[in-house]
């Protein structure tokens, strides 16, 4: 199936895509809706405070709530765009900064977690003979690997034969013995 792509329009991949993107919509509606409902429940409060003097707790919540929700709203927009397409300084902040922010996100890795030191120090803390034992308790992990070297030592002793490496090591071998 061919869709034309439009700027408006997103490219949809697969099943987990558009799942992805059904998710997206349904969290940003609630949100939406969640703002409208607190702006709401302010003017009607504020319209009734008069009346009954309680509802003026109710109207600095639901202004606190609207507050917050825009004040949110605005900081995830303008961490990916330019908030209502006007050139605002300090928006579209992570497209503008990928490369550095990649960067020093791979440094970050490098030094912390490939870094000589700390690989060192995690593969000394991991038992691999325990592993493969508990590995091949189960029976029918033992018998698959059983298959797959049976399978296998054949195949590697013709390519040995073919490949020359037995003269090889034999006539290296040779060599040291004398």
């Amino acid at each position: 199936m061919s869709q034309s792509a439009s700027p408006l329009t997103p490219v949809r991949f697969d099943a987990e895509a558009d799942a992805k993107l059904s998710a997206l919509r349904r969290t940003k509606f609630l949100a939406a809706a969640a703002l409208a409902l607190c702006v709401l429940v302010f003017a009607l409060a504020k319209s009734f405070e008069h009346i009954h003097a309680w509802l003026g707790f109710v109207a600095a919540f639901a202004e606190a709530a609207t507050i917050g929700g825009l004040a949110d709203w605005y900081a995830v927009v303008a961490l990916f765009r330019r908030p209502l397409g006007l050139p605002i300084p300090h928006t579209a902040i992570i497209p503008e900064n990928q490369n550095r922010i990649a960067d020093n996100l791979g440094r970050f890795i490098e030094v912390n977690f490939l870094a000589p030191e700390p690989v060192r120090e995690k593969l000394a803390e991991v038992d691999f003979s325990a592993l493969v034992a508990d590995w091949l308790t189960d029976t029918e992990r033992a018998a698959g690997l059983s298959r797959f070297i049976v399978r296998l030592v054949p195949q590697t002793l013709a390519a040995i034969e073919q490949s020359g490496l037995r003269g090889f090591v034999t006539s290296r071998m040779l060599e040291q013995i004398e």
